[in-house]
């Protein structure tokens, strides 16, 4: 063989040996993952573990937290992230357009076999599906919730429990998602899903001033107004709650009895996904192991974990004797009827976010701390 055919030869031989070396030969990779807090670090050494075995891979995983879902953005946008868990309204929003400026990229569903055990209505949902081709993949979600305390009240079956005068003093909301109170005081109101995230409609359906009136008192006959999430050390206290569903869990971890109710107007809900930026986009081997944390996400250790270590519902339905029956019940695990009967939050555009902004201010202004002072008006007697 002529020696430039045999240097040839040798050559093109060489590259799967050397790729087949880098396999069998541990190395080390880093993924960098921002999210919120507790989705990740309980997680990260038998992730290590699962592909140490599985690919001989070393993998570093760089977690940092977030605060402000801007920072998914700015993050993603310079490369300096790998993984990101926003919301399901994020990834397609105006103000933060993964999708449509492919700072997002697909996921390759052949390497999530557990997303077949995703909730009916959340495969392929069209908050990250774009075409057919998958931008993101369910971890977590959960309602704005109605909560109760079983031991101190019966089963509330509407959002106006809130606005009697039994409850005053005697339940607490958010005070950093005003757009999810200001949905809760329209749906008690009759406001229909299709007109919560549009102020001309809901203005319209219901009068601006009867929904900043509804607003104002959810507001100031609370116990408490919370950040980030219910206090459960407040909760003995209290006969209701807005929440995410964590208060509820830590609650019941102290011995009280907090169950969450399906109120008839309806709730709305969020769903936080785990998204691929386009950092992994030129390493085929770091985005192979990103769809592997994916998929380690829907398996059953971290889908129980959602709800024993973080208070919030599993997007599976494959749970089975791995949860209680009280756990099933209390957050809806895999009870795709009733989800699916729930508002996915919407994005909006910029008014309707300014005139939801303007509304809760006016509504807390005469709050001086997290403690609200009670008022008597009653909106249910209203005309």
């Amino acid at each position: 063989m002529h020696i430039s055919l045999l240097r040839r030869y040798f050559f093109v031989l060489a590259i799967p040996m050397i790729l087949l070396s880098d396999i069998l030969l541990a190395q080390t990779v880093e993924l960098n993952i921002h999210c919120w807090d507790g989705y990740s670090r309980p997680y990260v050494e038998g992730f290590k573990a699962l592909v140490k075995k599985k690919h001989n891979i070393d993998v570093v995983l760089n977690i940092t937290n977030v605060s402000d879902p801007d920072e998914f953005w700015q993050l993603a946008r310079a490369e300096r992230v790998d993984l990101i868990s926003p919301a399901h309204n994020i990834p397609k929003s105006i103000k933060w357009p993964f999708i449509k400026h492919e700072v997002a990229i697909p996921v390759d569903l052949k390497n999530i076999p557990n997303y077949k055990y995703v909730i009916p209505f959340l495969q392929k949902n069209a908050f990250v599906t774009k075409k057919g081709v998958v931008y993101g993949v369910p971890y977590t979600m959960g309602p704005y919730g109605l909560a109760y305390n079983a031991d101190k009240v019966e089963e509330p079956t509407s959002w106006k429990i809130l606005w009697k005068p039994e409850a005053k003093g005697k339940y607490t909301i958010s005070r950093d998602y005003p757009d999810a109170n200001i949905f809760t005081s329209a749906l008690m109101l009759g406001a229909r899903y299709v007109d919560l995230y549009d102020s001309n409609k809901l203005f319209s359906h219901l009068g601006e001033e009867k929904l900043q009136s509804a607003l104002l008192i959810l507001a100031e006959n609370a116990y408490s107004l919370w950040t980030g999430t219910a206090d459960p050390d407040e909760f003995d206290q209290l006969h209701y709650a807005a929440t995410w569903g964590y208060a509820v869990a830590v609650a019941n971890k102290k011995g009280q009895n907090w169950k969450m109710a399906r109120p008839e107007e309806g709730t709305t809900m969020w769903v936080d996904h785990w998204v691929m930026t386009y950092a992994l986009a030129k390493s085929p081997l770091k985005k192979r192991l990103a769809e592997e944390w994916i998929n380690y996400g829907l398996g059953i250790e971290l889908q129980t974990g959602v709800i024993r270590n973080w208070g919030v519902s599993p997007v599976v339905v494959n749970l089975g004797d791995n949860i209680t029956a009280a756990e099933k019940d209390t957050f809806a695990t895999g009870d795709d009827g009733y989800w699916s009967s729930l508002s996915l939050w919407e994005n909006m555009d910029r008014i309707t976010t300014d005139i939801n902004t303007r509304a809760w201010k006016k509504a807390t202004r005469n709050l001086k701390d997290e403690r609200s002072r009670y008022i008597k008006t009653d909106i249910l007697n209203a005309k």
